[in-house]
């Protein structure tokens, strides 16, 4: 295996503000200050990893997992519906099945891993 083999098969992604995109969400308002890069996620699947970007105020929708989620809290804070707050540095796992949506008071820079499809609970 060659230098031209892994390169090939390499994707680095960054918090730079190229590539993401707004991430709209079910049950959120539309124009929220909330963005994605997607860097190994399959929507359809729900497998992979992408960078999130969330503003001060933001929320998420109310979601389901059908898989585990886990995601990296590089910078800001994070609240869970149950009150639960994570902070830079933390790493969290949650175990398919599991049902939240969160808020960040003062905005969030998150690495995110899903292992299966996630379901928006606002269209069901």
């Amino acid at each position: 295996m060659g230098e031209t083999d892994l390169a090939a098969k390499r994707t680095v992604a960054t918090f730079d503000r190229s590539g993401f995109e707004r991430l709209h969400m079910d049950g959120c308002p539309p124009d929220q200050d909330t963005w994605w890069k997607v860097v190994s996620y399959d929507e359809r699947s729900g497998q992979g990893s992408y960078l999130m970007i969330m503003g001060p105020g933001t929320v998420t929708n109310p979601h389901r997992h059908d898989g585990p989620e886990e995601w990296y809290m590089v910078e800001g804070d994070l609240v869970d519906n149950d009150g639960h707050v994570y902070r830079t540095g933390d790493f969290v796992s949650l175990a398919g099945g599991s049902v939240h949506n969160s808020h960040s008071p003062s905005g969030c820079k998150i690495v995110v891993t899903h292992r299966g499809p996630v379901v928006d609970l606002d269209t069901l």
